[in-house]
């Protein structure tokens, strides 16, 4: 994403049907064939993938006032950040104004009147994936994302999108949004919770599912794993390599790898996916793979064998200590 200096483009596949009439951009009888769609009052778009999220949330920008910005989910979404499935596939788009503005009342669109500064709206040129073209959006800042969301998620998956932006400070060097995110106020809607999650977060997490592993395993009483933890060939290898395991024991010389999908439909993946646990087999690290079903459906048996592990690895419980029964995370 890139700072956007043009709200609009003359020839964009989404047009204002008030302006059609009185700017010209296109003529009123061209919006109301049948293949153009109107995804909102006052908004005709032709050969525009309204599946895609980006798609969308551009075309309800062509309605907001100065302002006004995409925000809450719809800002994550669009901007690439995890969130569960029911948000994921939720047909409202989420936009939100200053106080003491009225909140839009728009058909599909959830509004929001909040305290949002100028300094707070950041308009960026955002890909969409249905076309790779880039199109102008206004989205409240990372902060303000994160501190919006959090009205809407659980716990964990508070922690899983702090510990997503968390990566990419990490990576890009920008600044932490949650640290700027917990200033904004404690009686703000989302804050509590924010607070709560913060603590929580890890730096190196790769994917949502790493993060509800991480919760589920210390929820059930578990030692807590480091996150990302660098594993190295020695002499007991016969060749040099190095690997980042996605949770590991370093003391109890214990890992586990979170397996999604790609893991198993890539035959190049698998192929070096089956190198990597050899890799780690050598050097004598226990294991343990981890599914979707272990995090999404039934945790116990994952939870077991990691328990199991830890202690041949030299973990000694507390006395009277028992692994809890966790539920699973929400898809």
């Amino acid at each position: 994403m890139t700072r956007q200096p043009e709200p609009r483009k003359v020839d964009d596949d989404a047009w204002v049907v008030r302006a059609s009439v009185t700017g010209g951009w296109m003529p009123y009888a061209r919006t109301r064939r049948v293949d153009v769609e109107h995804p909102h009052r006052g908004v005709a778009t032709h050969g525009v993938d309204l599946d895609d999220i980006v798609q969308r949330a551009h075309a309800l920008s062509l309605l907001l006032g100065d302002g006004s910005a995409i925000s809450h989910s719809t800002a994550a979404l669009v901007r690439g950040f995890p969130l569960p499935r029911a948000l994921r596939l939720a047909p409202e788009l989420h936009a939100s104004v200053p106080r003491p503005r009225r909140a839009l009342r728009i058909a599909g669109v959830r509004g929001h009147s909040i305290e949002l500064a100028e300094s707070q709206v950041e308009h960026l040129l955002v890909v969409a994936p249905s076309t790779r073209e880039p199109l102008p959006l206004p989205l409240v800042d990372e902060p303000l994302t994160l501190l919006t969301c959090a009205t809407q998620l659980a716990l964990p998956d508070v922690v899983a999108l702090a510990d997503a932006m968390l990566q990419r400070v990490t990576v890009e060097g920008r600044p932490d949004p949650m640290l700027a995110a917990l200033t904004h106020g404690e009686r703000r809607p989302g804050h509590a919770r924010l607070a709560r999650a913060a603590p929580l977060r890890r730096a190196g997490v790769r994917s949502r599912a790493e993060t509800l592993l991480r919760l589920i395993i210390a929820s059930a009483g578990l030692p807590e794993p480091v996150v990302a933890h660098l594993v190295q060939s020695t002499e007991r290898s016969p060749e040099s390599w190095a690997a980042e395991a996605d949770l590991a024991w370093p003391q109890f010389g214990v890992l586990v790898e979170y397996e999604g999908d790609e893991h198993r439909t890539s035959r190049r993946r698998f192929t070096t996916d089956v190198r990597r646990f050899e890799r780690y087999a050598d050097e004598g690290w226990r294991t343990v793979r981890a599914t979707r079903d272990d995090v999404l459906g039934d945790p116990r048996e994952v939870l077991s064998r990691i328990a199991r592990r830890l202690r041949e690895g030299g973990w000694r419980p507390p006395r009277r200590w028992r692994l809890r029964d966790v539920a699973p995370a929400v898809a």
